[in-house]
């Protein structure tokens, strides 16, 4: 057993911390061509970057038991997210996925559907032809405002308000605790930390008062919440209490709005840059609807439009580098990881691995076709992750991506505004670096 291969170059007391935070989608990479498994250092601490999938399935399932959610970039996003399942640890989350799965049942899907094209309309109908869009906003107000339907079907105006107002500092702090993981910062008395604390107060009061109506009417009404509330933990019996709620409420919040915003743009981003793609998009569309509104029953003859979400999530995903701590001390590929080390492990650099995906930058829909697709290792692809892990919502967003794309491409075009082609940032997310597009209507 030989120890991790080293990577050169760090600084004193720095280590390799400054490439990671300003070149950091070159510097996972970098790490990937280095080892499959890699030791770097972030400050004077060690860390360990795995980067192959056969070592994936090792890190996320065969050996899952002696990881935990943790690490730098997380530890202080937590204080925002909640103990829910995006946050939490051993049988505590396992039992809250539990109680979580029936609100996720395929059964379900079809309620959520409708809201998200409900929304899409909504969204569709705000924009005039030839106009210059903030479409990185637009889509994620179309996200909240679907996360506000599926999750509370009785929601107050004022209470969907109040939600909007609320989220986008919670999703902004999540991602800057991540990358600034030190607690004295977060506790300044400075502007930021105070809108974060005033907006995180505002809607713990507004979901608070949603529980009460909701335990006061004792009534399924046909949502998320309802469903959570509702669900029973086979072996006890026991349901959620209402602090839980509050956690998993907050973390599906930041989840499935930031992730879900941010792959649409990079959709509308690829798509004005590649023509060609488009187009067939856009035939498709045509044969299948027919010019009739998109519904959900449509998803299986959207095979095309499948791809590309598909190959959107393999060049692009949001969750773009992740973390676990070893619990105990494990063998990956031969070397070993000490108990209490940091392991990173970065979706961006394992889908863009030439070793398994031929001209890995290349945007190609037709990669995820059944024949060539079926090349790909298992774990070398991981979108939503893997094991008990693997994100709980993962058919609710591939529907809700596919529909929106589906429903607003039907009738707008979006073209670049600068003419440059999309470009990656990665903070918490990766993200496009331009946000404003030209809507123009779709002629057929």
């Amino acid at each position: 057993m030989s120890p991790a291969p080293a990577l050169a170059g760090g600084l004193p007391l720095l280590g390799h911390a400054p490439w990671l935070a300003l070149r950091p989608l070159d510097f996972v990479e970098r790490l990937r061509d280095h080892a499959p498994v890699a030791l770097f250092r972030i400050g004077t601490r060690s860390a360990y970057m795995v980067s192959s999938g056969e070592l994936m399935k090792d890190l996320l399932i065969t050996h899952q038991s002696k990881f935990e959610k943790g690490g730098p970039l997380f530890e202080q996003a937590t204080k925002l997210l909640g103990n829910g399942l995006a946050a939490s640890n051993g049988e505590f989350h396992l039992r809250q996925r539990r109680l979580s799965q029936p609100a996720f049942h395929h059964s379900r899907m079809g309620v959520y559907a409708r809201a998200a094209l409900d929304a899409a309309v909504v969204v569709s109908g705000s924009w005039r032809d030839g106009e210059v869009v903030d479409l990185g906003r637009a889509l994620n107000d179309t996200t909240m405002d679907i996360l506000a339907r599926t999750l509370f079907s009785s929601l107050t105006a004022e209470a969907a308000a109040e939600i909007r107002r609320c989220l986008p500092a919670l999703v902004a702090g999540v991602g800057r605790r991540a990358f600034i993981p030190v607690e004295f910062v977060h506790r300044l008395p400075l502007p930021v930390n105070r809108r974060e604390a005033e907006s995180l107060r505002r809607l713990y009061e507004v979901v608070d008062g949603i529980i009460s109506d909701y335990r006061a009417s004792d009534l399924d009404q046909d949502d998320l919440l309802s469903t959570l509330m509702l669900a029973r933990d086979e072996q006890t019996g026991e349901g959620m209490t209402t602090e839980q709620l509050h956690d998993e409420i907050r973390s599906m919040m930041v989840a499935g709005t930031e992730t879900s915003a941010t792959l649409l743009l990079w959709a509308f981003q690829v798509l004005a840059a590649r023509p060609d793609v488009e187009r067939r998009v856009h035939a498709e569309l045509d044969e299948v609807l027919d010019g009739r509104p998109v519904g959900y029953a449509d998803l299986p003859s959207l095979a095309y439009l499948g791809r590309v979400v598909q190959e959107l999530l393999r060049m692009y995903p949001t969750g773009w580098i992740l973390t676990r701590r070893a619990t105990s001390s494990v063998v990956l590929g031969g070397h070993r990881i000490p108990e209490g080390a940091d392991v990173f492990f970065s979706p961006y650099a394992l889908h863009r691995d030439p070793a398994v995906f031929a001209d890995p930058g290349r945007f190609d829909p037709d990669r995820w076709l059944p024949e060539r697709a079926a090349t790909v290792p298992r774990h070398a692809y991981l979108p939503f992750g893997a094991g008990v892990r693997k994100c709980i919502g993962e058919s609710l967003a591939y529907a809700e991506i596919t529909l929106i794309l589906a429903s607003l491409m039907g009738r707008w075009r979006m073209r670049s505004v600068t003419g440059r082609p999309p470009r990656p940032v990665a903070g918490s997310t990766l993200r496009p670096k331009e946000s404003l597009m030209r809507v123009e209507e779709r002629r057929r």
